[in-house]
């Protein structure tokens, strides 16, 4: 099975997800045991989470400009980026503030900070491929057409082009937050997601035998 540049972030996104949350857990045994091994794993482990998501973000980065995607689709890929770098950002500060201190209450209450941010935007991920489909309408491609889109990981290449989209990516991300946060450009509200859950609450029950409604995109 061949593997193209732009389904390299959902493999690697599964590592710091991972991480994150056993991190979170061993730096509260840490805190609040004062266990020195326990404390030496957290310190560990944290450096290992920043690094894992500084990798599948770095290939998230590059994604970003080998799918295609509507202006909804866009605004939701948007909010995912930010705040995935926003969790990076934080873990690289809390790795590199435990490198000389003991694990705090204050240190492990940030990583469950982080932790729910990155639950959010997974959920913001699997909404842009499991209900708008980006990144899947690519695998329709054939030949050239998907190549030029996201060549194979196995390319010749495939190096040379992560490395350029993930810093168009990059910029594209800054870019947009500059225009969202000085007011010259407004992100659909639909985007957050908070439509898209109202909906699915308020869907009717399904009774046996009955088929159940189709939800409309939002």
């Amino acid at each position: 099975m061949e593997m193209r540049v732009h389904e390299l972030h959902p493999t690697l996104i599964h590592a710091p997800l991972a991480l994150l949350p056993s991190t979170v857990v061993v730096d509260l045994a840490a805190a609040f045991t004062g266990n020195r091994k326990l404390d030496d794993a957290a310190r560990t482990l944290w450096w290992a989470t920043a690094a894992s998501g500084l990798m599948a973000g770095f290939a998230g980065m590059a994604a970003s400009q080998e799918v295609k995607a509507d202006k909804h689709s866009r605004d939701m890929m948007f909010l995912h980026g930010l705040g995935n770098v926003g969790i990076v950002l934080g873990a690289f500060g809390v790795a590199v503030w435990r490198t000389g201190h003991r694990s705090s209450p204050v240190s492990s209450f940030v990583g469950l900070g982080a932790f729910a941010l990155a639950a959010y935007t997974g959920w913001l991920g699997g909404e842009m491929v499991y209900t708008h489909g980006v990144g899947v309408k690519e695998l329709t491609m054939k030949g050239e057409e998907l190549d030029q889109l996201s060549p194979s990981l196995a390319s010749r290449q495939a190096p040379a082009r992560l490395v350029r989209d993930a810093v168009k990516g990059l910029g594209w991300l800054l870019g947009r937050a500059r225009q969202v946060f000085s007011g010259r450009e407004r992100l659909d509200p639909s985007a957050f997601g908070v439509t898209a859950i109202e909906q699915k609450l308020e869907q009717p029950a399904v009774k046996p035998g009955e088929a159940r409604p189709e939800l409309r995109p939002v």
